[in-house]
């Protein structure tokens, strides 16, 4: 007969003790925190890209969007930076590296903010991209309209990593605003 708490007690409707539960509840933590950090990392990658794309074609930097575009993505690009660094000392440390409730405040409302502005930022840069190469474009056509759009799918992919962060951050502040705590756990109710 396994003892109540083992992993087949468990799943045979048994209890576990408090050390296997919190033993559960803080590796459920950590991979949260390892999945935020890939998040993160890929969030900086593609902006970086982007940033990088939209600054090497002078022809598109002409057009305001594509200077948006720079701009927007420059911004999310140091704010994954900073993210990166906090979630990889959060995955190190098992902490953050702000007061917790103000760390999952601050990153779930700099998700939001910077997500929205490189959605902006892309659509915008999408529309004169649409456009590049005809009589109207910003662009001098051809090499320079296929960086252009590069940099409009590595702005828009930029924004999806932060959306993605932004939905695991919106789970664990919910997660903390029900349990107390930043990591999923089963409720008490």
């Amino acid at each position: 007969m396994p003892s109540s708490s083992s992993p087949a007690a468990a799943r045979n409707g048994g209890e576990l003790s408090a050390a296997g539960e919190g033993g559960r509840k803080k590796a459920a933590g950590r991979r949260l925190a390892g999945v935020m950090l890939l998040l993160r990392l890929a969030s900086l990658c593609f902006a970086v890209a982007a940033a990088a794309f939209a600054a090497t074609d002078g022809a598109a930097l002409r057009a305001a969007p594509f200077r948006l575009l720079l701009a927007a993505n420059a911004i999310v690009a140091v704010y994954s930076a900073f993210e990166v660094a906090a979630a990889a000392w959060e995955v190190a440390g098992g902490t953050t590296l702000l007061p917790e409730a103000m760390q999952l405040w601050f990153d779930f409302g700099h998700d939001q903010g910077f997500g929205y502005m490189a959605l902006a930022a892309a659509a915008a840069a999408a529309r004169e991209a649409a456009t590049c190469g005809s009589h109207g474009g910003g662009g001098g056509g051809g090499t320079a309209c296929v960086q252009g759009d590069i940099a409009v799918g590595l702005g828009f992919a930029g924004f999806a990593a932060v959306a993605a962060a932004a939905v695991a951050s919106g789970y664990r502040l919910a997660c903390f605003l029900a349990t107390g705590s930043r990591s999923p756990s089963s409720s008490p109710y």
